[in-house]
């Protein structure tokens, strides 16, 4: 607030109480454009007003200072000061001093970080976005207090669509969420990037963003997949969208994922084969839920085999035998294998040989009648010479040497 009729200036509250003059002022860093000369590298006129909201002239901040800063103190020791305050800035950005300052601050006393913070927190701006500076950042986040939370929090507000889809940036805003002691902190920046939700689930930085609030918000997942529910399919079979589902699937009961689940159910054959899409589908598969595993069955029947060679969808099919029932199981055998009697030694020996089947093959040894594990052992055994040689087909020899077949 300017002076009016020769009164002096008022003095703005104070920000910060750990680096604060007796009489109430908090000293910041140094800057370019210096107001005084007696009070050069102390503060400048832009950061002042930008800091504090006040629209101060030259003039007028000089009196704040001199209110600041008594005479008899002397002005040599607060610029002293505040160039080692200064230093924080300077050691951030460098790779070497960074690392060193972030060791500091894991065994300085709380009074040492709050000048830290102090120091730092004017330049969030620049130093979030920096390679070294931002790991000091993401230490502040550690230990914070509600009130340095709450600045940081405003700090993020006023640029949070940059720093969110930031691949430096975005690190310090997980590292916040992650150590935030105040939920509604977090809240508040869910509800700030709400809108824009879903293309953050497809964005290489912004996807982490989006996986804090999952964990970090449990109130909130009604919201979340309420947002993701018309594309949850596209996000499956997208290398940045199946973390989100991956994501909800680790963190929540399948019961709750319900609407999820059968949008998945829907599209089951599709997203078996799908480089990410299949590990949606293993999370349903080892969910322990036979209803959901039963039906996952039925879809597919009459492509095990052919899923057991495909380099994704024979990872579904390991997960298909692992929580199928002694029926079910007998079932997913008799159409990759053959039946009793009737054994395919040739697709047998072909599975045994492939670089995904032999992972199938490995499964039904471990989960087959000893009838079926026969059937594999007289195949190797047949076959052994060439196959001791295989890469792939060595994996299957050591399981059926665990159970006591002899070569």
């Amino acid at each position: 607030m300017r002076a009016l009729n020769g009164d002096r200036p008022s003095i703005p509250r104070a920000l910060s109480p750990s680096i604060m003059h007796g009489q109430g002022h908090r000293q910041y860093a140094a800057g370019l454009d210096t107001v005084r000369t007696g009070f050069s590298n102390l503060i400048t006129l832009s950061l002042w007003n930008e800091a504090t909201g006040e629209n101060l002239t030259s003039d007028e901040l000089y009196q704040v200072l001199e209110q600041v800063i008594p005479p008899h103190e002397g002005s040599a020791a607060v610029k002293n000061q505040m160039a080692h305050l200064q230093q924080y800035v300077i050691m951030s950005k460098d790779p070497n001093k960074s690392r060193n300052l972030q060791k500091r601050m894991q065994e300085c006393p709380q009074s040492e970080r709050n000048m830290i913070f102090n120091a730092l927190s004017p330049y969030l701006n620049e130093l979030v976005y920096d390679q070294s500076a931002n790991f000091v950042i993401q230490k502040l986040c550690e230990g914070a207090t509600p009130e340095q939370q709450k600045i940081m929090l405003d700090f993020f507000l006023t640029d949070i669509n940059n720093i969110v889809d930031h691949s430096i940036a975005c690190r310090v805003l997980q590292r916040f969420i992650e150590c935030s002691t105040e939920m509604k902190n977090v809240d508040t920046l869910f509800k700030a990037l709400l809108p824009n939700l879903m293309s953050l689930c497809f964005s290489q930085n912004g996807n982490h963003i989006v996986q804090r609030f999952v964990v970090a918000l449990p109130d909130r997942l009604n919201t979340i997949i309420e947002s993701i529910l018309p594309n949850v399919i596209p996000l499956a079979i997208d290398n940045c969208g199946c973390r989100i589902v991956q994501r909800l699937f680790e963190q929540y009961k399948i019961n709750q994922l319900s609407l999820i689940v059968n949008e998945v159910m829907k599209h089951s054959v599709d997203l078996a084969t799908n480089q990410y899409g299949n590990y949606v589908v293993q999370y349903i598969l080892s969910s322990g839920q036979t209803e959901y595993v039963s039906a996952l069955l039925k879809s597919f029947k009459g492509k095990f085999y052919s899923f057991s060679i495909h380099k994704f969808a024979s990872n579904v099919i390991e997960k298909c035998i692992r929580g199928a029932s002694d029926q079910e199981r007998e079932d997913i055998f008799d159409e990759i294998i053959g039946t009793s009697g009737n054994f395919n030694h040739p697709r047998i020996l072909s599975m045994v040989e492939d670089q995904f089947g032999n992972y199938v093959i490995q499964r039904i040894i471990e989960f087959g009648t000893p009838e079926q594990q026969t059937a594999v052992f007289e195949v190797v055994y047949d076959n052994y010479d060439r196959l001791y040689s295989l890469q792939y087909a060595r994996h299957v020899l050591q399981r059926l040497q665990h159970l006591g077949f002899e070569f």
